[in-house]
């Protein structure tokens, strides 16, 4: 049997538990002359009617819904696939600016990971990848939804990010394991569930054996530290060898692998390696070379972007702060030091102008974009001390990076696609999910004005439809913790 048809089946199978949420039909249901933009990129379609039925599409053509159907009018609306969101953070994970939520919060993940996926449903965003947090209550908030246990969008969970030793270590955070708390070295263990910084050590077939077992520990995703977490310095994670054996590995069991690698040497180490997808790859220690650019283009390698952290209103504010710090550094004299040229570096927010000019680059390349936002919890509320930015909260973000791709680019068309049938793509879900398609799962957003005339009319949802139901917007997030229902 070939490998493509071994992960086949296996994709086939994980498919088979496919969760649906929201209130149950008993009778089909119909979305009634409808514009729909099936996420394809190909022509829109007026005028039809999108039949549902057993929580996938039957049909779609211009007749009349069938009789007893439940209906949806879609005149003056348009539908489009549920978005998908490649990189969302799920759980509170420690961090060392935000232990204190970490300490009140951590053994709350569960609650927590529900609410993020409904306050992300609630926006039609019907599909997630958690691309690192904690993974026991990301495992129990995944099953429980897709039981039809509790309503929120369809999680896939990768756990840690193998390689890295956790929120408070020197591959995450620069933190030396000499200046650890019980309380930090706890969290550690937790969050890397053994797939930490001892993995640099291993040989490619001990690797082989690690990734095994974690693999078995129910990971839908594996995503794996190219490089460290930051920019500066930016260290080189896994051997030419050993980022093979990851990919490998991963690939039999017929799951995708992702890498966060920041920079452009460790990025191509992780292309050439066979990864699947790039997360935030605008994200780098430089300009991306032209010729590392070209080499992703050719590999096909999907590009898992962030917008929503540097268009839109982040990019207002980072150009009136770096006017500000323009006029003050033209007083200074010259830097003394490396360290003080670096600290004028980042001061002027050097970091998000390379992210800006990369994105676009790799965009006009031709790079196959998919959302991947980020999004996270952050600090709980009461230990804020401004309001979080609505471009980094569950599903918000996720919106806020669709509309930034027109920022960067794209038509809405494409940053429809990048939303929906590329965020398919990255999951090995192009079969069931990603578009709207006969045979394919009912996930659908409702809107009430165009996008293609204006990106921001994705705000304007009218209904969601998961898994073939109908979802109750307005009971979502049913137990906020961090967020205070209206």
């Amino acid at each position: 049997m070939t490998k493509s048809r071994i992960r086949a089946l296996l994709v086939a199978c994980w498919v088979a538990a496919l969760p649906s949420s929201g209130v149950a039909w008993s009778a089909p249901l119909a979305i009634r002359d409808v514009t729909l933009i099936d996420g394809t990129g190909g022509p829109v379609r007026p005028g039809v009617t999108v039949l549902i039925d057993g929580g996938r599409i039957a049909a779609i053509s211009s007749a009349r819904p069938p009789k007893g159907a439940r209906i949806i009018e879609g005149r003056g609306r348009y539908l489009l696939p549920g978005f998908i969101d490649s990189n969302v953070h799920l759980t509170v994970y420690g961090k060392p600016d935000r232990r204190d939520t970490s300490a009140k919060y951590g053994d709350r993940n569960e609650e927590l990971g529900v609410e993020f996926a409904q306050r992300a449903l609630k926006l039609g965003i019907t599909t997630m990848i958690d691309s690192y947090g904690v993974l026991p209550p990301g495992i129990a908030v995944r099953d429980r939804i897709a039981r039809g246990e509790v309503t929120g969008a369809r999680l896939l969970v990768a756990g840690n990010i193998v390689g890295w030793g956790g929120p408070f270590s020197l591959t995450f955070s620069l933190t030396k394991e000499s200046d650890l708390s019980f309380f930090q070295e706890k969290w550690n263990d937790l969050l890397t569930q053994g797939m930490g910084e001892e993995l640099a050590d291993m040989t490619p077939d001990e690797l082989r054996v690690a990734m095994n077992a974690y693999l078995d520990k129910g990971v839908d995703v594996v995503k794996y530290g190219g490089t460290s977490h930051f920019l500066r310095p930016s260290l080189i994670g896994f051997s030419p060898e050993q980022q093979r054996v990851i990919v490998e590995e991963t690939h039999k069991r017929g799951k995708p692998v992702q890498t966060h690698s920041t920079s452009p040497e460790g990025l191509r180490l992780s292309v050439e390696a066979g990864i699947d997808l790039i997360q935030h790859p605008e994200l780098a220690s430089r300009d991306l070379p032209d010729a590392l650019v070209a080499l992703i283009v050719k590999k096909d390698v999907l590009c898992g972007m962030r917008p929503n952290f540097f268009t839109g209103e982040a990019r207002r504010k980072h150009l009136a702060r770096r006017a500000e710090v323009e006029a003050a550094q033209a007083k200074l004299p010259p830097p003394s030091t490396g360290a003080e040229r670096w600290r004028r570096f980042e001061a002027l927010g050097e970091y998000e102008d390379i992210q800006w000019r990369n994105a676009k680059r790799l965009i006009a390349a031709g790079c196959r974009v998919t959302v991947a936002t980020d999004s996270f919890f952050g600090d709980a509320p009461e230990f804020r001390r401004t309001p979080k930015p609505d471009y980094d909260e569950p599903g918000m973000g996720t919106v806020r990076a669709i509309e930034g791709l027109v920022e960067l680019g794209m038509t809405p068309m494409q940053a429809i696609v990048a939303g929906t049938k590329n965020g398919a793509a990255a999951a090995f879900l192009s079969k069931e999910l990603g578009t709207v398609e006969p045979g394919k799962v009912a996930d659908l957003v409702l809107l009430d004005a165009d996008p293609l005339a204006d990106i921001r009319n994705i705000e304007k949802v009218s209904a969601v439809i998961s898994g073939g139901k109908l979802v109750d917007r307005d009971r979502l997030p049913e137990a906020p913790i961090f967020m205070v229902k209206p």
